[in-house]
């Protein structure tokens, strides 16, 4: 199973990589008065400057989730990496360039931990 994972590269080839539990843990700061749409203007401007994001996720949910935060920021490339294909279509209705269908063991995913380890 995918762990739920965003790795997101920028033009100088710099990476970052954030897991699910980060962006809720994000979006639920609640120091002093914070509030959700603070907390999603904060993460807007922290990712705005990515020109790739690799979404991987074991959720349906969660993947949804993130694509379309991702999609909302105007990302240019958002690429999702499902075991499940027959969610190709929503993925690519909410926004994503690319939809790979891979499982742990295949080759695109053996590239993907090789990538980004």
């Amino acid at each position: 199973m995918y762990t739920s994972v965003v790795f997101s590269v920028r033009k100088e080839k710099s990476m970052n990589v954030m897991s699910y539990d980060q962006y809720l843990q994000a979006l639920a700061n609640q120091e002093g008065d914070r509030t959700r749409a603070d907390n999603l203007n904060e993460m807007f401007k922290k990712l705005i400057i990515y020109d790739v994001v690799y979404i991987i996720s074991d959720s349906l949910d969660e993947g949804f989730e993130l694509t379309s935060f991702f999609s909302s920021l105007v990302t240019p490339t958002v690429i999702v990496v499902t075991n499940n294909s027959r969610y190709y279509h929503l993925y690519k209705k909410l926004g994503v360039r690319l939809v790979i269908i891979s499982k742990p063991g295949d080759y695109s995913y053996s590239w993907l931990q090789r990538e980004f380890s």
